[in-house]
């Protein structure tokens, strides 16, 4: 099997490169700034990756995200195209050409899985991210890092910027009532996005209407067309609810315990937390995992049920987890055995502030966790989807036969 991975800044394409190598896959890079969005159509790309598509005899292509103009070269030249999405969601216009045949995506949300689903997307698959513990497991911290890094808990991610303020000034009191308590709402509850559905078209076009006469620099989102200006609105919503949680559970636990916030913006608000800047995801991101105490995960809101890259790292890298309410978290392991689940802020105070306090019980679940997430290894992963998309030609050369 030959394949081609079309290369970007990726989070998971060194670990992809390095599982290549041990699965003994014959592959090549192609590397193009296509552009920031996924949806880009790029003539001159599509030409050049064409041509060494047929000049290079591949069986397959490969991306992380589906990428528009990937999709368009490989359904000329006939070669499958496998795109494995560590994003959730993806943008709306990748599916002007989604239905390609020679496309098979790969998502690790079941409920962006079903998006897919019921607008007849039969090449769209289900399967959780991966994990790459051999490399994980060599990762070693010297005397200081181990001073840089150690504390009882941290966080690593994005706190986001929201527009919603901007947002707020085009409405009446009766618009931003209601968005509010749509917002207080959803941030309590795990397992399941909402607020799209309470958001009516009538609602969503007086907003688009208001927008254009007062926030003039909203320029994609007031001239998009419905279904995207309303993504637009939802991610927006999305990304204010995030924040806010991870305000007041960063917040309220950083008054009680050491609290490191890896992030690449500081926030002014948390007063007591030690701002630690970013890390790089290869290198540093496991470090800190394997120095926390306890390592935070709070999901972003759109990743409605499904697992984020970063549980998968934590447990892989030997890490103690702390994670919201995730379905497939819970499906895929045991609470309170493999990590530990909280299913409110005051659960996730109680929960931090009791294994803080149980050394002993805390390093078993974090044990466990090592060893249970060795099912979402890459070479696991991507077997099924080579299995999927080649069948008997992976089979005949593959050694998981």
């Amino acid at each position: 099997m030959k394949l081609l991975l079309y290369e970007w800044n990726a989070y998971m394409q060194s670990d992809l490169l390095d599982v290549f190598e041990r699965m003994k896959i014959e592959y090549e890079t192609f590397s193009y700034e296509i552009g920031k969005e996924t949806s880009i159509v790029d003539d001159y790309f599509i030409r050049n990756f064409g041509r060494i598509l047929h000049e290079g005899n591949f069986d397959v292509v490969m991306s992380l995200n589906y990428w528009n103009s990937v999709a368009i070269a490989c359904d000329k030249e006939k070669v499958p195209y496998i795109a494995w999405a560590y994003d959730c969601p993806l943008s709306l216009k990748i599916q002007d050409y989604l239905h390609y045949p020679m496309s098979y995506l790969f998502v690790f949300d079941k409920a962006q899985y079903q998006f897919y689903k019921e607008r007849g997307f039969e090449n769209v698959y289900h399967l959780p991210l991966a994990v790459n513990i051999a490399r994980l497991d060599q990762i070693r911290l010297t005397a200081d890092e181990k001073k840089d890094f150690t504390t009882d808990i941290s966080f690593v991610g994005n706190m986001y910027d929201s527009d919603y303020i901007a947002l707020k000034c085009v409405l009446d009191d009766y618009e931003k009532g209601y968005f509010e308590s749509l917002i207080e709402t959803q941030y309590r509850i795990y397992g399941d996005y909402f607020i799209d559905d309470l958001i009516s078209d009538e609602l969503l076009n007086t907003l688009q209407s208001k927008l254009k006469k007062k926030v003039p620099e909203f320029k994609g989102a007031i001239e998009a067309p419905p279904d995207e200006f309303r993504g637009w609105v939802t991610m927006m919503l999305a990304r204010e609810i995030t924040r806010r949680e991870r305000l007041f559970i960063i917040s309220a636990l950083s008054k009680r315990h050491p609290f490191k916030l890896f992030s690449p913006k500081e926030e002014k608000m948390l007063k007591r937390v030690e701002f630690c800047g970013t890390v790089s995801s290869h290198f540093g991101m496991p470090k800190v995992f394997k120095a926390s105490k306890i390592n935070l995960n709070i999901s972003y809101k759109q990743i409605t049920v499904g697992m984020p890259l970063r549980v998968l790292d934590i447990m892989g890298a030997g890490g103690f987890l702390l994670s919201n309410y995730q379905e497939e978290l819970v499906e895929n392991f045991r609470p309170g055995v493999d990590c530990v689940i909280y299913e409110s802020i005051e659960d996730a105070i109680g929960k931090a502030e009791y294994y803080l306090e149980h050394e002993e019980e805390r390093q078993e679940i974090a044990r466990n966790g090592h060893e249970a997430v060795k099912r979402f290894s890459y070479e696991n992963q991507l077997d099924k989807m080579f299995r999927i998309v080649l069948g008997d030609q992976y089979r005949q050369s593959s050694s998981f036969k």
